[in-house]
């Protein structure tokens, strides 16, 4: 019988999830970016303006329009929280387009344990402004 996870495995867990998810991304793999969220997720700023999107369907046809092969996204200085079976992360994303930096954002996520397994509950997106060009 296998014990309780240490706080060093969940957030060991959470990065492996994270490495997961911006491949995804990157790849255009819609089937694992949607298995990372939990059924009834809501991922705020994802259209950058536009509607949440919620829940699997939604989050599916989220990430078919994504921009595939271009572009690499990091996942940075993850600040991560484990209370139970709910944790949150603040973090930093950078997307790169060759070596060109194409956009900077801060990311909450509110991750919910599902079956033993951590699923992104809540994902919210903050783009940086544009820098003022000097």
């Amino acid at each position: 019988m296998p014990g309780v996870p240490s706080l060093a495995d969940d957030r060991d867990a959470i990065r492996d999830l994270y490495a997961r998810y911006v491949r995804s991304v990157d790849t255009g793999d819609v089937d694992t970016f949607v298995s990372l969220y939990a059924a009834d997720a809501v991922f705020v700023g994802g259209g950058v303006g536009g509607p949440d999107v919620v829940g699997h369907e939604a989050l599916r046809e989220f990430a078919a329009g994504l921009r595939v092969g271009s572009t690499h996204r990091l996942s940075l200085n993850h600040v991560i929280d484990v209370d139970g079976d709910r944790a949150e992360c603040h973090s930093s994303i950078v997307t790169l387009a060759g070596t060109t930096v194409v956009s900077t954002g801060r990311v909450h996520d509110e991750f919910r344990r599902v079956d033993g397994t951590w699923r992104i509950a809540r994902r919210t997106f903050t783009p940086d402004p544009a820098p003022v060009a000097r």
